[in-house]
């Protein structure tokens, strides 16, 4: 039986970051991304994420709010 696959929600208003960590950890995650923290909030209602990997600095919700309304 093999172990369940771990859903990672990288959160980056720069594509390049958000593609090279989804290249990093694609190979032992099922990895998905958002541009902004509207987006992961929205993903975040529909589906549900094992970690979410997030900036700090963003234009509309920084990281920390993010997390806080994840929670």
């Amino acid at each position: 039986m093999s172990a369940p696959t771990r859903r990672v929600l990288v959160v980056d208003d720069e594509p390049q970051i958000r593609r090279l960590i989804g290249l990093l950890l694609g190979d032992g995650y099922q990895v998905e991304a958002a541009g902004s923290a509207g987006d992961a909030l929205a993903r975040l209602e529909d589906t549900p994420y094992d970690v979410i990997l997030t900036d700090l600095a963003m234009p509309d919700i920084d990281g920390i709010e993010l997390v806080r309304r994840a929670r």
